[in-house]
């Protein structure tokens, strides 16, 4: 009998030429706004989410033993190989962060003085229920999705002087 990180890995071999980034929430109504809305981020992709390697089984295990305190919903963030290298190819010619690149919205200062981004909903697979071990995919999800063709890379914010 497999393991739920056996399971989501083989679900996610399925879409073999993505990264993948999880991310747990235990309502299952952020779970609808982040794939009809995107993720919201602070900083970079990685301090909020996790990437891991369907290939690697025992990965996507200990994401999910080490983040179940977090929810029982896990996000899906897929976004293909091919795009993601775009991302990051615009990123280095235009000497900003590979978050400017893919966010569908302006980033902004949030209270503790992080950039806040969004990825978008079509980068969002779907989510993992690791209580029933389902997937469920996002109808939003396209893999053909390139936010670069829809907008330029954003402008960091100036960071606002607290003491003005």
């Amino acid at each position: 009998m497999k393991n739920k990180g056996e399971i989501l890995a083989a679900i996610l071999q399925d879409f073999k030429d993505c990264y993948f980034f999880l991310h747990n929430t235990k309502e299952f109504s952020v779970v609808e706004k982040i794939m009809n809305e995107g993720f919201v981020f602070e900083s970079q992709l990685p301090h909020s989410s996790d990437r891991v390697n369907p290939n690697e089984p025992i990965e996507v295990t200990y994401f999910l033993f080490q983040r179940k305190d977090y929810g029982i919903y896990t996000i899906i963030i897929a976004i293909p190989k091919a795009v993601y290298e775009i991302y990051t190819e615009v990123s280095n010619k235009s000497d900003t962060g590979i978050e400017e690149v893919m966010t569908v919205t302006d980033p902004y200062f949030s209270d503790n003085d992080e950039l806040v981004y969004t990825c978008s909903p079509k980068h969002i697979l779907g989510y993992f229920n690791n209580r029933s071990a389902e997937f469920f995919r996002n109808s939003n999800w396209d893999p053909s999705f390139n936010n670069y063709l829809y907008r330029p890379p954003a402008r960091r914010p100036a960071k606002p002087d607290k003491y003005q």
